[in-house]
């Protein structure tokens, strides 16, 4: 970290010195070794987070635990960090599920509002535009999207409900065999449970935001409501449940334009002062519009237990989403006084327009930054799963499941309806993903009838599909679909096959080593562009392609007393996907270009971790070390709110950190619990050898989107049985949006800065009836209206009421 101050001493005010880390790092734990009293008892990982319900009062359903079916556990070489239900309903305000991994140590979640249906992931070296990294599953099912990457590429966190989550588990690294090497961040793990009664559940929540930015002061509102019933009849169990979200997201893009000395341009007034991301002057003149999301979520569940430690199940969910943005507000203003929408041609196409400020400075401002649109997603999601033992000594764990969004369309203006020139002109696309998997797994603990051994063997297969359809419309009002301008796409399809074997030699000593085969295909991958100017490169089909990769694991143990060591190792290979190799497309504000001869990436992967158990939690440090080669980059460039986005590989890049986690529930037998942890690391690129247009060389350059510094942390006061109340903290220093590492200003669209928010929630259980839980619980998050952006702005200060009854 030092030697990037070194080489780039003008970043003023981006970067902070290792001696604020080491500060804020001091900070955080001071408190850690005060409360970590000394253990009586040696536990293990997840049971050193055990804690009482002392101070949650008497949950008056009983659920099915997530051991009631048992398989072993085949992750112990892969660093974990769990969160359980009550720990979510105590301190976070989560209105979608991705809210409940929020204070996870080395995670980032792009949430750029409530209800973004691009809420990407990113964990430890892999940073938020990579989804390709993180895999999210629920109940076994992938959520994550293995067509898609950057913006386009987040989970499909809509198709749970936080409601619903009774614990989630993150894994960081590519570890276990298996996992594929999409888990070089990590693996996100959502656990849910059928009823063992009967049940019924209602929530209801609204939430309210100040918004006072780019010439908007203003209010917006939203709710989710929540509503489940399930019972257990003999064998038989179901659940179902419908998930209501509709919300107000402020103004995802702050439209603005370099300023310069050129003679020419329309005098206009208005707009606001501002800077690119290089420091350069600019002027804000508006913004695209509040983003209206609204999604209805209906899911049932089916289990049958063959056995009392075997069980099936069939889940299926149908989302309808939809999203709108109708209200782009501009702040220039023409000699008569009236609204400026930039450029346009007679026909009503968008075209930049030159303007000159009072102080003669030109601008340029395109029509289609005012743009409005409409978009829908209608997608079906089911899986069939077993799991549990099917003998004295062996267990499985299998799922098949199909995801298809058999509607996805976006229908987008030309220019703004107000806009004088306006002729309805607009654009319609069309989004065609579907993706079906299927998991084996077999585990014992008794291999070989030997009880030193265990062993877990299994074989996956998935398969993704995508196509990108891009239309003209003559009147987007009406929806009316005109001549197709561009259809890309393609599938990936991969067999893989996988093993370890864990050896428990001595007494606190275990050894594990393991390997995964991967046989990967890229399918039917082709680009129309049908407005190219060059025919012969308006219709280009690519050869299908294969390729084959084995990797390898290992982990070394030893856990005496109340310590655990464990160091892990692991090469993994991460195959490209669709939208990498095949979506090239042009829409009215962004530019593809695909890349179809990329090949895997290929890291290594090393991971040390010490833990020491204390009573009702842990304190546990892991340094890791992440070597990638030909490691997949997408670079953005916007100028005048207009993106272009490309992909290539960069040669080796490095990573080298260490996170840092405190837990403990009732500290010193109090009526609190503490939470804090740390995340520092430096990802560097090694190695860089640019080709064609890519002249740049981006050698000694920090990776993009990697913050240096996170901080989380909480605290929990219970301050009777049935009233808690809690603080986080959420910190994160700034990082680059480019490999560059040119966008050295703070506070803009485009650039990620520095931020610290600070989280309020306090709960209240009602004693209205012994049968009847009922909760209330108010909140706030960003309680100090931290102004902060990850190239899109966040939320500003927000409101949360709720109120839950569980019978």
């Amino acid at each position: 970290m030092c030697s990037h101050e070194q080489t780039v001493p003008n970043y003023k005010n981006k970067k902070y010195k290792m001696n604020k880390y080491l500060l804020l790092l001091g900070i955080t734990y001071l408190g850690c070794g005060v409360a970590a009293e000394p253990s009586k008892t040696k536990t293990t990982d997840k049971q050193a987070q055990t804690k009482s319900d002392k101070y949650q009062g008497a949950d008056m359903v009983t659920f099915g635990t997530s051991t009631d079916r048992t398989f072993p556990d085949t992750a112990k070489a892969t660093p974990t960090y769990t969160i359980d239900k009550t720990d979510v309903e105590t301190k976070v305000n989560a209105t979608t599920v991705e809210d409940t991994i929020r204070y996870a140590p080395g995670v980032l979640i792009r949430k750029r509002f409530m209800g973004d249906p691009n809420g990407n992931l990113g964990i430890r070296s892999s940073n938020t535009f990579q989804t390709a990294h993180s895999m999210v599953y629920a109940d076994g099912m992938p959520l994550h999207n293995p067509l898609r990457t950057t913006f386009n590429g987040a989970p499909r966190w809509s198709m749970v409900s936080p409601s619903e989550v009774e614990s989630t588990e993150v894994l960081y690294g590519p570890f276990s065999s298996q996992y594929s090497g999409n888990s070089m961040g990590g693996v996100i793990n959502l656990n849910t449970k059928m009823p063992e009664k009967f049940e019924a559940q209602m929530d209801a929540t609204g939430m309210f935001q100040d918004v006072h930015r780019s010439g908007r002061n203003e209010t917006l509102t939203g709710y989710k409501t929540f509503i489940s019933a399930g019972d257990r009849i003999d064998r038989f169990s179901v659940w179902a449940s419908y998930n209501r979200f509709e919300n107000e997201g402020q103004p995802q893009t702050i439209n603005a334009a370099a300023l310069t000395r050129a003679a020419g341009g329309t005098p206009i007034t208005g707009g606001e002062g501002y800077q690119t991301t290089t420091e350069a002057p600019s002027i804000a003149y508006g913004d695209i519009g509040v983003a209206q999301q609204t999604t209805d979520l209906f899911k049932a569940k089916f289990a049958y237990d063959f056995t009392e430690e075997l069980q099936g199940r069939f889940t299926i969910a149908y989302e309808d989403r939809v999203g709108k943005v109708d209200d782009p507000n501009t702040l220039l203003r023409d000699a008569a006084g009236n609204r400026v929408w930039g450029g346009a041609t007679a026909a009503g196409l968008s075209a930049n327009q030159n303007y000159r400020t009072a102080d003669g400075q030109r601008f340029a401002v395109p029509g289609s930054v005012f743009s409005v649109s409409d978009s829908e997603r209608q997608a079906l999601n089911y899986g069939l799963g077993l799991k549990g033992k099917i003998s004295d000594n062996w267990s499985i764990d299998t799922t098949a499941s199909y995801y298809d969004a058999f509607k996805d369309r976006t229908i987008s203006s030309t220019l703004n309806p107000n806009h004088p020139l306006n002729r309805n002109r607009g654009q319609i696309s069309d989004e065609k993903p579907w993706w079906a998997t299927y998991d084996l797994k077999l585990a014992t603990d008794n291999f070989m009838g030997r009880k030193d051994l265990s062993f877990m063997g299994g074989y996956q297969f998935n398969h993704a599909s995508l196509n990108l359809d891009v239309y003209d419309s003559n009147d987007y009002r009406a929806g009316s679909v005109g001549a197709k301008t561009n259809d890309s796409g393609g599938a990936t399809q991969t067999n893989s096959a996988f093993s370890q074997l864990e050896w428990r030699f001595l007494p606190d000593w275990s050894v594990m080593a393991g390997g995964r085969f991967d046989h990967w295909q890229a399918l039917d991958g082709h680009v129309y562009n049908f407005t190219n100017a060059n025919p012969s490169l308006r219709v280009q089909n690519y050869a299908d392609r294969d390729a084959s990769r084995f990797s390898p694991k290992a982990s070394l143990e030893y856990s005496p007393d109340k310590w655990t060591f464990r160091y892990s190792f692991s090469k993994a290979y991460r195959f490209p996907i669709a939208e990498e190799m095949f979506a090239s497309l042009s829409r009215l504000n962004s530019t593809t270009f695909a890349a179809p001869g990329l090949g895997p990436e290929a890291g290594y992967f090393h991971n040390f971790m010490t833990q020491y158990d204390i009573p009702r939690g842990y304190v546990r440090a892991n340094f890791f070390f992440d070597q990638i080669n030909n490691e997949i980059n997408s670079t953005q460039v916007t100028v005048n709110g207009q993106t272009t986005t490309t992909f290539q590989p960069i040669d080796q890049t490095e990573a080298v950190g260490v996170d840092l986690t405190y837990q403990q529930y009732e500290v010193f037998d109090l009526p609190i619990d503490l939470m804090a942890n740390t995340t520092i690391m430096d990802k560097q690129i090694t190695k860089h050898n640019p080709i064609g247009v890519n002249s740049v060389n981006y050698t000694g350059k920090e990776w993009d989107r990697i913050p240096q510094l996170q901080i989380n942390g909480s605290a929990t006061y219970h301050i009777t049985q049935p009233w808690d109340a809690s603080v986080g903290v959420r910190y994160r220093s700034d990082s680059f949006q480019t490999l560059a590492n040119t966008d050295t200003a703070a506070n803009v669209m485009g650039g990620t800065d520095e931020s610290t928010f600070v989280d309020l929630k306090t709960t209240y259980r009602l004693p209205i009836n012994p049968k009847l839980k009922s909760t209330i619980s108010a909140g706030i998050d960003n309680v100090f209206d931290a102004n902060a952006f990850e190239n899109h702005p966040y939320p500003q200060r927000t409101y949360f009421i709720s109120a839950s009854l569980k019978y």
